[in-house]
């Protein structure tokens, strides 16, 4: 990352210049901070972000408590100079009211509020302050939900490997950056593969081997055509489409739906549809098949994660602070 100049950065009379936070996964405007010369430059030079804050008049760092970090991407500047934009991945929490986004309420035109997020945490759980306000909505989980968190790290992944050009380094950076290449037929083809495991018809090893396996390689194909077609970690959300579901569905069932699913995306009649939706109703299908072989979908993801933490073209997105 080039360190701003920082004379050349227009602070204001209190030697402060506002900066808007950006999630790089999702897209989200995540919160407006202060900064001070010596927050722009620690951010810079550790890839964390440091705000100052006006209440206590002091530097801190997010997540210096909480362990909910916000590892910075890039740092833009407005044409006057006078103010920033952080390109972030945020890691966990970051708003103390639970919500994933600070800027999580409508103006209405008769002044009133609207809440238009879902709540995603007990912010008293997480941050252990009982004082904090209780806004009005759906009930909060007490704690970051795990499913959520390792698909967001994990697209982020693919979202660095699309937007950099490691080309010369990863086969998945090609397909990325390339579409030319259709990817229907290879998603078509892993569905029946998974199809055939979860019927006891295609075998590698053992059954939950196989069924990790199989549900892997077509959530990476499905992720590559969403990413391809931009499709946003918060449009997708592959972990409400992978969850478990309540609905006790037969192995034989999802295996009918896996192989129709499979005719779907091999027919290439699938162009108009929503990517979006139609990744998220196919991933929906891998967590069935999971659900149905007994297998958490969190394995499936962690176990992409930990393969992908091992490519040295990646350390930057995983370790950016070394």
């Amino acid at each position: 990352m080039i360190e701003p100049t920082l004379h050349n950065l227009r602070l204001g009379i209190d030697g402060l210049i506002p900066a808007v936070v950006q999630d790089a996964v999702t897209g989200d405007v995540l919160m407006l901070a202060s900064m001070n010369a010596e927050a722009v430059r620690l951010t810079a030079t550790t890839r964390q972000a440091h705000y100052w804050s006006r209440s206590r008049k002091k530097l801190w760092r997010k997540g210096e408590t909480s362990g909910h970090i916000q590892y910075v991407d890039e740092i833009r500047v407005n044409c006057e100079q006078s103010s920033l934009l952080l390109i972030v991945r945020q890691i966990g929490a970051v708003c103390h009211d639970g919500y994933p986004t600070c800027f999580y309420r409508r103006v209405e035109d008769n002044g009133e509020l609207t809440v238009v997020r879902e709540r995603a945490f007990d912010p008293s759980a997480v941050y252990g302050d009982t004082s904090l306000p209780q806004e009005p909505g759906p009930a909060p989980k007490h704690e970051i939900d795990p499913l959520a968190e390792a698909t967001r790290r994990q697209f982020g992944a693919y979202v660095y490997l699309r937007d950099h050009d490691l080309t010369s380094d990863s086969r998945t950076s090609h397909l990325l950056r390339d579409v030319a290449e259709s990817v229907g037929a290879r998603i078509a083809d892993e569905l029946r593969e998974l199809a055939g495991v979860l019927a006891r018809e295609h075998r590698h090893t053992d059954p939950v081997h196989d069924l990790r396996l199989e549900a892997s390689q077509v959530m990476y194909w499905v992720l590559l055509h969403a990413l391809r077609e931009r499709v946003t970690w918060s449009r997708l959300r592959p972990d409400r489409a992978l969850a478990r579901s309540d609905d006790q569905i037969p192995a034989a069932t999802v295996v009918r739906l896996l192989r129709a699913d499979a005719d779907r995306w091999e027919s290439g009649q699938l162009a108009a549809t929503d990517a979006g939706a139609l990744a998220h109703a196919t991933l929906h299908l891998v967590g069935l098949a999971c659900q149905s072989g007994g297998l958490d979908p969190l394995a499936v993801v962690k176990s992409d994660l930990e393969a992908l933490q091992t490519r040295p073209y990646l350390a930057p997105y995983f370790e950016p602070a070394a």
